[in-house]
C-alpha cells in the first residue's frame, strides 16, 4: 500500500510539473508573438498589442522602483533627500547600490520609445505633481521621455481606462529642473501616467514619494 501511494503521488507531481512547464511555454509564446507583431509595423491593431506589452513592462518597472524606494526609506540609514538614482551604483546612497540591494535598475524597452530616443529612466526629487499629496511640498518622480504615441495611450488605458493623454504645463527640457510643477490638466491627481509636454514629447512618470 505504501509503495502504491508514493507511486501515485509521484505521478501527480510529474503531471503538475508538466502543466506548469506547458503554461510557461504558452505564456512565452504569447508575449513573443506580441513583440514580433509590434516590430512588423503592420496594422494599427497589431501595434496596439505590442504597445500593451511595452506599457505593462514600464508600469511593472515603475512599481519595482517604488518598492525599492520604500525599502530605502524604511532602512533609515540615508535621508530621502540624499538618495541618488545612478544607473551605475557608486555609493551607498544610490537606490541601486549592490551593497544595500534596495532594487535593480531596469532599462525601459527600446520599442516603447521613438527610434532615436535613449532608453533610460530619469529621476527628479524636486517636482510638484499637482493634485498628488498635499501640494504643499515637492514630490520625487521617475520618468521616461520620448515614448511613442501608442505606448503612451496604452499606459493610461491600463491605469485609467482611457487612451486620452493629458497635456502638461511644462516642456520636456525643463522637466528635470528642480521645483518644476507638473500640471496634467484636465486630469490632475495622477501619481502615475503618461502625459504630453508643451513641446510635444510623450513622457511616462511615476511618483516615488508624495509630499
Amino acid at each position: 500500500m505504501k509503495t502504491c501511494y508514493q507511486h501515485g503521488y509521484t505521478n501527480k507531481q510529474r503531471g503538475m510539473g508538466a502543466t506548469i512547464i506547458l503554461f510557461t511555454i504558452a505564456l512565452i509564446i504569447l508575449v513573443g508573438a506580441a513583440l514580433a507583431y509590434a516590430n512588423r509595423g503592420g496594422s494599427a491593431s497589431v501595434n496596439v498589442q505590442g504597445a500593451r506589452v511595452y506599457s505593462a513592462v514600464l508600469l511593472k518597472q515603475s512599481a519595482d522602483y517604488r518598492d525599492a524606494y520604500s525599502r530605502f526609506i524604511f532602512d533609515g540609514s540615508v535621508t530621502p533627500s540624499a538618495m541618488t538614482f545612478n544607473v551605475q551604483p557608486l555609493a551607498s546612497t544610490d537606490l541601486f547600490s549592490p551593497t544595500n540591494q534596495y532594487g535593480v535598475y531596469q532599462a525601459p524597452p527600446p520599442q516603447s520609445l521613438l527610434p532615436a530616443a535613449t532608453a533610460a529612466w530619469l529621476y527628479n526629487p524636486n517636482v510638484l505633481v499637482k493634485g498628488v499629496g498635499t501640494d504643499a511640498g515637492q514630490d520625487s518622480i521617475t520618468y521616461v521621455t520620448q515614448l511613442n504615441l501608442e505606448t503612451c495611450k496604452q499606459i493610461n488605458n491600463q491605469m485609467y481606462g482611457t487612451v486620452a493623454i493629458p497635456t502638461a504645463t511644462v516642456a520636456s527640457s525643463t522637466l528635470a529642473t528642480a521645483g518644476t510643477a507638473i500640471d496634467t490638466s484636465p486630469t490632475v491627481g495622477r501619481s502615475t501616467g503618461c502625459m504630453v509636454t508643451t513641446d510635444g514629447i510623450y513622457v511616462f512618470y511615476s511618483t516615488l514619494a508624495e509630499s
